[in-house]
């Protein structure tokens, strides 16, 4: 293997390749090559920040002498038996209990037993010897979980003077990932976990390995890597072919990298999920993969790992490489799993900015037809199962559906609008968002809508039964109509009655006319088409403008028939028209007095000729 660039792998592998320091040695200054000015942070206290701050006692002074698991274990946990609870003696059996769980890299327990630990009255030295192992057992608990409030406290300037602060503060800088803010103290961290326990040290060393790489300090990452050797889990790991490979990254030496990336990806750990990423970066960095090759890969890697912030990138860079392959929509279903994963992170924050803008233009080329309505439905399928509870997606879904009603697909349209509701009303129970006061009810009205054009009169009679809570007149009105057309349409004339005001809109009194009508309420009828014929003039249907004719002739008034005759060919071509309206205006017979047969006579041929015409009834 060769490396182009020193310092890089080249002087990490020559001097592994070497007589290497023993692992985590104690050593002189400047032994291992470090700055100066390292060297004396390391060796000269600093100045206190207050100058009346209690130090917690340095850990480990001396190597700590262990026996058999059990048998200390269980001593220990006999001598904090054998003393009365919330006493001196007692908070030092628990914080002995919890040195013992350090030293096995045992965190979950020793923090449980710490949490039982109160500050309040405790003296100052047990309380601060509490918080150490408090602070040290979190910096190594797996779970990843939050440093108590006392554990962060010791890394405040006002303990900079505490010769274990370095090294906790570098673990720190590692553990947030600021491998670069850990450079500064590595050297003197290294020196402090040389005294800690082997458990301590082998959950430490890969961290503080990669942060000497990712600064470039190789004499000291030489006896890191090393120290290695001393752990049979560490040595060979997936972490430490994984840290091999990045530092022959940073030697540029991509073929060192990728074939230390490949023996690290082999593993099932969060090392061998670094590396297999690694890999993917390498490949595209230099052109070996294709970014559909890419996508195939990180395809497989998400359900490989999954749950932290780093299976999140892995979305994020899918979604990203999606998009350079122009699929929109599995960009869209990516980003919807991190919102699912990942709530209220900065990653689901940056997943649901870009989801927004593509589920935007996605909808909208929906909507204008620029896909097929079966394509569109697809999508919507795909990406609806990821979105429901998403507030601004309810405004895309509602599209979805609009443009399903313009086309005539009453059904999909109905079951979308309800969807929408449902969604939206449980959304706003769990406190996931505030919708407007006409949200709900605007969508209810646009069900109906769509069921009453489907003829869909049992979900509609269901609704309609819900009513609407709303004072928006618009809104009432246009559910107004659709019950009174629903009650048309079922024969349900009394309840269209019942539910005709005076001031009702043109679609209102145009139903509550011919519910008039079909109930032979002949006066009744004529009254309504008058209504209605003065708001609408012109353009009053052509079926009612029939309707109002017929009425008037059948309620006995000839003269508002003859007037209408006169009105209505403005409204139509239809032939014939002119012979009827000839019938109902003809000149009485001078003949005095009128002749009950000959008015008969009239009124018959009147009829006859109106009866004649076509079935009106369906047309608008």
């Amino acid at each position: 293997m060769s490396l182009r660039s020193p310092p890089g792998l080249r002087v990490l592998l020559l001097l592994l390749g070497g007589a290497a320091a023993p692992a985590l040695a104690e050593r002189g200054p400047h032994e291992d090559g470090a700055a100066p000015e390292v060297q004396r942070a390391a060796e000269t206290p600093k100045p206190r920040a207050a100058a009346w701050a209690l130090d917690p006692p340095v850990l480990y002074l001396a190597p700590r002498e262990t026996g058999a698991f059990l048998e200390e274990r269980r001593a220990l946990m006999a001598r904090l038996g054998a003393v009365p609870p919330g006493g001196t003696d007692h908070a030092r059996a628990l914080t002995d209990l919890a040195e013992f769980h350090l030293a096995h890299g045992m965190a979950a327990e020793g923090l449980s037993l710490l949490a039982a630990l109160g500050d309040e009255t405790m003296p100052p030295v047990h309380r601060l010897r509490a918080a150490a192992f408090e602070l040290a057992l979190g910096l190594i608990d797996p779970r990843d979980r939050p440093l108590t409030e006392r554990a962060m406290a010791l890394l405040g300037p006002e303990h900079e003077g505490w010769a274990d602060q370095p090294l906790f503060l570098a673990m720190h800088h590692v553990r947030m990932g600021r491998l670069k803010g850990a450079g500064p103290l590595l050297q003197a961290a290294v020196d402090r976990l040389a005294r800690f326990p082997g458990p301590v040290q082998e959950r430490v060393l890969p961290g503080f390995l990669e942060s000497a790489i990712a600064t470039g300090q190789w004499r000291l990452a030489r006896d890191l890597a090393a120290a290695f050797a001393a752990f049979p889990e560490l040595k060979g790991s997936p972490a430490y072919h994984f840290l091999l490979g990045q530092a022959a990254e940073a030697g540029d030496d991509p073929l060192a990298a990728f074939d230390s990336y490949t023996r690290a990806m082999q593993g099932r750990d969060r090392w061998a999920h670094r590396a297999r990423r690694a890999l993917v970066d390498l490949g595209l960095a230099h052109a070996a993969l294709s970014p559909a090759e890419a996508v195939e890969l990180l395809r497989v890697e998400k359900e490989l790992w999954r749950g932290d912030a780093s299976a999140a990138q892995v979305l994020h860079d899918l979604a990203s490489l999606q998009m350079v392959e122009g699929d929109s929509l599995g960009a869209i279903e990516t980003y919807g799993m991190i919102l699912a994963t990942r709530p209220g992170t900065a990653q689901a924050a940056e997943a649901r900015q870009k989801s927004r803008a593509l589920i935007s233009r996605l909808y909208a080329a929906g909507a204008a037809g620029e896909l097929s309505l079966s394509a569109f439905m697809q999508a919507h399928q795909r990406i609806a199962r990821l979105y429901r509870f998403d507030l601004t997606f309810a405004e895309a879904a509602e599209s979805f559906a609009d443009t399903f009603m313009k086309v005539g697909g009453t059904t999909v349209a109905a079951q979308e609008y309800g969807t929408i509701r449902d969604y939206l009303a449980v959304a706003e129970d769990l406190g996931l968002g505030t919708l407007d006061d006409d949200r709900l009810p605007g969508l209810a009205v646009k069900q109906a809508g769509a069921l009453l054009a489907g003829g869909q009169f049992g979900p509609l009679a269901e609704l309609l039964e819900q009513g609407i809570d709303t004072g928006t007149p618009e809104l009432v009105e246009r559910w107004n109509l659709i019950s009174a057309r629903y009650y048309s349409e079922t024969g349900q004339t009394a309840q269209v009655l019942e539910g005709a005001p005076a001031d009702s809109s043109p679609q209102r009194l145009a139903i509550k006319a011919r519910a008039l009508f079909d109930r032979a309420d002949w006066a009744g009828a004529a009254a309504a088409y008058e209504a209605l014929w003065a708001l609408e003039g012109e353009r009053l249907a052509f079926a009612d403008a029939i309707n109002f004719l017929l009425a008037a002739f059948r309620s006995g008034d000839m003269a508002r028939t003859a007037a209408l005759a006169e009105e209505f060919p403005r409204l139509t071509d239809l032939p014939g028209w002119a012979e009827i309206a000839a019938g109902l205006t003809e000149a009485a017979p001078e003949l005095l007095p009128l002749r009950a047969d000959t008015a008969r006579a009239r009124i018959d041929r009147a009829g006859a000729r109106l009866d004649g015409l076509p079935d009106v009834a369906g047309t608008n």
